[in-house]
């Protein structure tokens, strides 16, 4: 069953481009990454500095048990902490209700 990764992010005001850049840069490594199937950023638009960063795995395990022992989660993470104010705020999720 496919599984929502969703991060609750706090990037430092005034750096969200920036972020949202290194971000998009690093997509190949999550296109590369096995079991990742989709990748959304969102920025808040009514609070500054606030980011949801939703990533679609093939299962649980390919997010927790694969990608996060591999060098492309070290690479994407180390290219992201430098904006973060405060630690992500993660979960996993699978949709219930799909479209309207």
């Amino acid at each position: 069953m496919a599984v929502w990764e969703v991060v609750q992010l706090a990037v430092a005001q005034g750096r969200e481009d920036e972020f949202e850049s290194v971000v998009r840069s690093q997509v190949p490594t999550l296109e590369e990454a096995d079991g990742c199937l989709d990748l959304q950023l969102l920025r808040a638009v009514d609070r500054e500095g606030v980011l949801l960063l939703a990533a679609l795995w093939q299962s649980m395990e390919h997010h927790t048990d694969v990608f996060v022992k591999t060098e492309g989660f070290t690479t994407f993470s180390t290219a992201v902490a430098p904006f973060f104010t405060a630690p992500p705020t993660p979960f996993h999720a699978i949709t219930v209700i799909d479209g309207l």
